[in-house]
């Protein structure tokens, strides 16, 4: 297989993977879908973490997360699109994860740090040439 092909197939694994799973957790936040905790229960973790407008920031949250990921898995503004989960995942280590240290069976940062390097690829390579539209 050419270098090209395989680029586009990895970036293309790379989207459907980490948009499914954003898609995924943005559905639990917004729609209480998957046993989630629904708009109510993602403003009053947004309320715990010390933010203001927690109504308001939890609605961007959810967002980001749920059509991000759907941008993501189809290859829509692909760059933008993991950009956007980098800072809602960056939130996330600052606000709750950091003081957990590194390892994730102890609350730490280990997952926040593997989804941003996941989507570093996407946001300086793009999508791949197997996106519906991405610049």
């Amino acid at each position: 297989m050419k270098k090209e092909k395989l680029f586009n197939f990895s970036m293309f694994v790379l989207r459907v993977t980490v948009g499914l799973i954003f898609a995924a957790h943005g559905a639990q936040k917004l729609f209480g879908m998957f046993n989630g905790i629904g708009l109510e229960g993602t403003a009053k973790m947004v309320e715990g973490l010390g933010l203001s407008n927690p109504e308001l920031l939890a609605v961007i949250w959810a967002c980001i997360e749920f059509i991000g990921g759907l941008f993501l898995v189809l290859g829509i503004l692909a760059r933008w699109a993991a950009a956007a989960i980098v800072v809602t995942v960056v939130v996330h280590l600052w606000k709750i994860n950091i003081v957990y240290g590194f390892f994730t069976q102890n609350g730490g940062v280990e997952h926040d740090l593997l989804v941003i390097a996941t989507c570093v690829p996407l946001i300086f390579l793009g999508g791949g040439s197997w996106s519906v539209w991405d610049v």
